[in-house]
C-alpha cells in the first residue's frame, strides 16, 4: 500500500497542479481532434491518388512548415506572451480544419486543398511546439516538469488511441468530412480551458530577462554543438524519426495495399500504435532510472528489432501486436530527447533550443515521407519498413558505441585526479 502511494505521488505529480490540469484536458481534446484529422486526411488522399507518393508529399506538406517555424516558435517562446499565442495558434487551427471540411463535405476538395491544408497546419504545429513546451515551467515548475513532459507524450498517445478509432469509423459511415469538421471543434475546446488558466498561479520563470535579451539563435546553435549531451538525444530522436518512428504512413499503406482492411480496421492499428506509446510513456514516468545515453541506446536497439518484426509481419494480426511494442520502445527514445534540453540546457537557451529540436524533428518527418513513400512505390512497402530498421539498429550501435567511449574517458579522469 504504502508503495502504491509514493507510486501515485510521483506519477500524478504534475496533474495536482490546477493550471496545469486545466491545460492538460484541453490540449488532450485537440490532440483527439488533430489524429482524428490525420486519418481523414490520410485516407482521403488514398482515395483521390492511390499513391504512396503523393501520400509522402502530404506527409511532408504537413511537417515542412515546421523546419522553420519552429525556430520561430522558439524566440516567440522566450520574448511573449505564451498564454496569448497559444490562443491565436488555436483559433488559426479552427479555421483552417473548418475550412477544410467544409470542402470536403460539399464536394470540392482535390488532392491540391489537402497538400495546402496539410501546409498550413504544418505551420501552426511548428509554431505551437516550442510555445507549448516552454509554457510547462510556467505551469508546473522546475520540479515537476520532467513529469509533466511524461504526462505530454501520454496526452499526443491518448488522442491516437482514441482519434483514429472515431476516424475509422467516422469513414466507414459518413466519410472523411467529420474528422476535419470535428478537429475545428476541438481547437474551439481547448481555447476555452486555456482561458481559465489562471496567471497569478504561474511558476516564476527564471530571471533571465536581461540576459535573454542579448542570446541569439546563433548563440544557441553553437552552445548546442559545444554541448553534445544536449545534441545527441536530440539528433536520435529527429534521425529515428525520419525513417519511420511515426508509422502512420507505412500503417497506412500497410492496411490499404498489403492486408487490405478497413478504415476503422486501419484505426485501429494506429490506436494500438498509440497503447504502446502510452505504456511507454507511464513506464517513464514512474521509474526513478536514470534516463542518459545508455538509456537511449537500449531503447533505439529494441526499436529496430521491433521494426524488424513489423516489417516480416505475415497477417494483420501479427502486424498489430508488433506495433505495439513499437509505440512502447519509441516512447523511451523520445522522452530521452525532451528531458536532455530540460536537465542539461542552460536555462538561457531553453526556448531557442526547443525551437531547433521540433524543427529538426519536423524536417525528419517531412523527409522521410518522401523517402518512405518512394521507397515503397519503386520497391516495397515492407522494404520501407526495413529500411528503418536497419537505419535504427546502426544508430543504436554508435551510441553504443559513444557511451563506451565516453565512460571510459570519465574513468580515465578520475584515476588521474585521485
Amino acid at each position: 500500500m504504502q508503495n502504491w502511494q509514493v507510486c501515485k505521488t510521483v506519477l500524478f505529480s504534475a496533474l495536482k497542479n490546477q493550471n496545469f490540469k486545466k491545460y492538460y484536458i484541453g490540449t488532450l481534446i485537440s490532440t483527439f481532434g488533430t489524429c482524428t484529422q490525420r486519418v481523414a486526411q490520410d485516407w482521403l488522399t488514398l482515395d483521390l491518388t492511390s499513391s504512396a507518393k503523393s501520400l509522402g508529399l502530404v506527409v511532408t506538406a504537413q511537417f515542412l512548415p515546421g523546419v522553420v517555424f519552429a525556430i520561430y516558435g522558439g524566440v516567440l517562446a522566450d520574448r511573449y506572451d505564451q498564454k496569448r499565442i497559444l490562443f491565436w495558434l488555436n483559433f488559426a487551427g479552427f479555421l483552417i480544419a473548418s475550412s477544410t471540411g467544409i470542402l470536403v463535405a460539399t464536394g470540392h476538395i482535390n488532392f491540391e486543398i489537402i497538400l495546402i491544408s496539410a501546409f498550413l497546419l504544418g505551420i501552426f504545429t511548428g509554431l505551437e511546439g516550442p510555445v507549448r513546451q516552454s509554457y510547462y515551467v510556467l505551469l508546473v515548475g522546475d520540479r515537476d516538469l520532467p513529469n509533466a513532459l511524461s504526462w505530454n507524450q501520454i496526452n499526443l498517445n491518448i488522442g491516437r488511441l482514441l482519434g483514429p478509432i472515431t476516424a475509422g469509423l467516422l469513414i466507414e459511415n459518413f466519410g472523411t468530412s467529420p474528422g476535419f469538421i470535428i478537429n475545428g471543434g476541438t481547437y474551439l475546446i481547448a481555447i476555452i480551458f486555456l482561458m481559465t488558466i489562471n496567471v497569478a498561479l504561474y511558476f516564476p520563470p527564471h530571471d533571465l530577462a536581461e540576459s535573454e535579451n542579448k542570446v541569439t539563435f546563433l548563440d544557441s546553435l553553437r552552445y548546442l554543438r559545444e554541448h553534445r549531451i544536449v545534441l545527441i538525444p536530440i539528433a536520435v530522436v529527429c534521425a529515428i524519426a525520419m525513417v519511420g518512428q511515426d508509422m502512420q504512413l507505412t500503417s497506412t499503406l500497410m492496411a490499404r495495399k498489403v492486408f487490405d482492411v478497413s478504415p476503422s480496421s486501419f484505426g485501429l492499428l494506429v490506436s494500438i500504435l498509440a497503447l504502446g506509446a502510452i505504456a511507454g510513456s507511464l513506464a517513464v514516468a514512474r521509474s526513478s532510472a536514470e534516463i542518459d545515453i545508455a538509456f537511449l541506446g537500449r531503447k533505439t536497439l529494441y526499436m529496430g528489432l521491433t521494426w524488424l518484426l513489423i516489417a516480416s509481419a505475415p497477417n494483420y494480426f501479427t502486424y498489430a501486436i508488433t506495433l505495439f511494442f513499437a509505440g512502447f520502445f519509441a516512447m523511451g527514445i523520445n522522452i530521452s530527447g525532451n528531458l536532455s534540453i530540460r536537465k542539461y540546457a542552460d536555462p538561457r537557451h531553453y526556448g531557442r533550443i526547443w525551437g531547433i529540436y521540433i524543427s529538426l524533428w519536423l524536417a525528419g518527418l517531412a523527409m522521410g515521407g518522401l523517402i518512405l513513400g518512394w521507397i515503397s512505390d519503386t520497391f516495397s512497402i515492407r522494404s520501407s519498413i526495413y529500411f528503418g530498421a536497419v537505419v535504427t539498429l546502426i544508430i543504436a550501435l554508435i551510441i553504443r558505441i559513444y557511451d563506451k567511449r565516453t565512460s571510459s574517458n570519465v574513468v580515465k579522469d578520475s584515476l588521474a585526479n585521485n
